[in-house]
Order: structure tokens, then sequence, then C-alpha cells
């Protein structure tokens, strides 16, 4: 029998703790590669579940096919999202229904991460929910804090905290009941997915985008940031009609917000974004927002790809229509070259007036939502 030393034993595990170094550096550099990555910019159809599930396959599929490693869909990519009184009562899917299934079969069939957010429900409540599905057949989910404005409110319930009602409060605004909704047990809100070794991802739903609490939870802790949106821009004029859809083209003027909160995000927080948005005309009924006639929601597009630095990548603007946004970037985290300001809950790109609106008319669709549109979802 060969006699092992002392120094053979320090020998091996001399070998074995540099391997342990090899492998660490070797992941933190696979942390740091650069991969392909795809957002997906298309128009869903309003309550249409089935036909936007295809539509959005299809999309997801052109950008495997591509070779894409991270598929991007925007938020509600399974219904669009509008005022109207019934079509989003019942267009909401299990959690684990067909769209979860979707993304993990093309996750899997791909070899990539593939994700998006749609109207799922848990238990008595339904929520904005970011699901991601993982090559290895793992499932990750998000509910989106709070919905944006009663647009939203009035259609789902958000990840709520305390936090939310302080705002509410600061901005003068009063939230019956006065306690947060119920989150989800199983919401991960910090929006930290662990999806790998040595590799994070967190996520930002669209206004999540625009408020730096978004920012400190993930700052220094994540390799990218999976960002979905379904961010319109509200037409008022009295001229704009079905029949003259053009007469809202100057909302897009506006358009420079949604193309700078993941560029700041991405600054913020030092990883590079990948942002899907909704883009194409989806209609409020009438009555619901400017008036006694139908108003247009004009979602703006302008989907993008942004390094780690916040600088564009990619982008696909409004007049580009629907399609893919592709670009191959460094994931992995870098040193924020913007900072958190103290005792600021908005970045910039929400003017005070904007907050106010989203705080007074976020009350008015939650109290719809817990009086209304609850009720009638656990009775029909």
């Amino acid at each position: 029998m060969e006699r092992v030393t002392r120094r053979d034993l320090l020998k091996t595990a001399a070998a074995g703790v540099g391997a342990a170094v090899l492998g660490a550096n070797a992941r933190a550099q696979d942390a740091k590669r650069r991969v392909r990555v795809a957002a997906v910019q298309m128009h869903a159809t309003l309550g249409e579940v089935d036909a936007n599930l295809e539509h959005a396959e299809h999309w997801a599929r052109l950008a495997l096919r591509d070779g894409a490693q991270w598929v991007v869909l925007p938020e509600f990519f399974t219904t669009a999202i509008a005022l109207h009184p019934s079509k989003l009562v019942h267009a909401y899917r299990p959690l684990d229904g067909a769209p979860m299934q979707l993304f993990k079969k093309l996750a899997t069939e791909g070899h990539a991460y593939v994700g998006g957010s749609f109207i799922a429900r848990s238990g008595a409540d339904v929520f904005n929910t970011f699901v991601l599905a993982t090559p290895s057949g793992r499932v990750f989910t998000h509910d989106k804090d709070f919905p944006t404005t009663n647009i939203e409110s009035s259609v789902y319930a958000g990840g709520e905290d305390d936090e939310y009602l302080k705002e509410l409060k600061r901005l003068g605004v009063s939230a019956e009941p006065a306690a947060p909704i119920p989150s989800r047990p199983d919401n991960i809100t910090d929006s930290v997915f662990a999806v790998a070794d040595g590799v994070s991802a967190g996520v930002a739903l669209c206004w999540e985008q625009v408020r730096y609490r978004t920012a400190k939870r993930l700052t220094r802790r994540v390799d990218v940031i999976l960002a979905a949106s379904g961010w319109p821009f509200g037409a008022a004029n009295r001229n704009v009609s079905r029949t003259n859809p053009a007469a809202a083209n100057a909302v897009l003027d506006a358009g420079e917000s949604v193309r700078e909160a993941p560029r700041r995000l991405s600054r913020l927080v030092g990883a590079p974004v990948i942002h899907a948005n909704l883009v194409g005309d989806v209609w409020n009924s009438p009555g619901s927002l400017y008036g006694d006639s139908e108003s247009l929601l004009r979602f703006s597009g302008e989907s993008q790809i942004i390094d780690a630095s916040g600088k564009t990548a990619a982008r696909r603007a409004y007049a580009e229509g629907e399609g893919l946004v592709i670009a191959e970037i460094e994931i992995g985290r870098v040193e924020p070259t913007e900072s958190i300001p103290a005792n600021a809950w908005w970045t910039p790109e929400v003017s005070e007036p904007s907050q106010v609106r989203w705080a007074s008319s976020g009350a008015a669709g939650r109290s719809v939502y817990l009086k209304t549109t609850r009720p009638q979802r656990n009775t029909t």
C-alpha cells in the first residue's frame, strides 16, 4: 500500500483550493460574458388572451432562432391594458397557467431565459406578475409593486406595502381601506432572481423603473435587468377618433421619458437593461378617462437594449411598429455611474403633476378593484 505523506495531503488540499478559486473566477467571468439578448416589441389586442399568446410565441421563437439567450416580452403581453367595463375582468390566467407554461417550453427548447408579465390569478386576487423561466426549468416570479393610475389599479392588485400608502399620504390622497392589500406569499418582492451560479437578474415593471426604491433593491445585486412595460401616452385631444387616430401623434413628443427611464435605471444600478414595451393603439371605453367619447392609449414602443453604462445598444421606435430589438451585451455588475438621492421616491421622469395624478387616480381605481372587480371575479 502506497504511503501518503503529510506533504502529499497539503499538496492535494492546495490543488483543491486552487481549483475552487479557478471555479469561482470562471463563474465571475461567466457572469460578465457577452450574450445575445432580445426585447420583443408587440401589439396586444385588449382582452384576447389566446390570440396574444400565439402572437407572443411567434416573436419569441424568432428571437430564439436568431440566437437570443435572454428574451423579454412586454408587460400585459397577454391582454394589453385599458379602462373597459368587461374585457379584462376575466382575462387573467392562473399563475401556473398557459403563459407560464409557454415560457417554460420556450426556455427549455431554446436553452434560454424567457420572461414577461401578465395578469395572473393567485388566490382571491390577480396580480401583474413577471415570470422568468430558465433553461433548467426553474421559474421565478415578481408582482408589480403598485399599479399605475386607475387604468391599472382597477384591474389588479399590487404587491403593496406600507410605503405605497405613505406616498399617497405625502401627496395628499387617502386610500380605503387604509391597509395594504395582502401580497402573494411567493412573490419575490425585491425582484432579484438568482438564476445561476454567480448570475442574478433583476426585474422592473414599467413605472417601477421610475422609482428610486427599485434602484435601491437592485443596485450592486444584479447582472442584468429585465424591464417589461405597457407604457402608453393618453391622448386627450377630442379630435382623436378611430377614423382620425393620426391626430394623437403629438402625444409621442413626450416619449423621452420612456426612452430615458431604463437608461437611468441602468446608471443607478450598474447593470444592463433589456426593456420590452407594447406598441400600437388601444382604446379606453367612453366616459372612462377624457369625457364621454372613447379615448386613445397609444403604446409608445421605444423598446431598448442598454449596456451597463446606460448607453443604448439597440432601440425600436414607435414608427417601426412590432418587431425584435436584438443586441449583444456584456452582462455583469459594474459600479453605478449615478447616485440614488436620499428621501426621494421618483426619478426626474415623473413630474409633480404626474405624481399627484398617479396617486389620486390610483387610489380611485384601487377602490373600484376592491368593491367591484374582485367581487365580480369571485362570484362569476
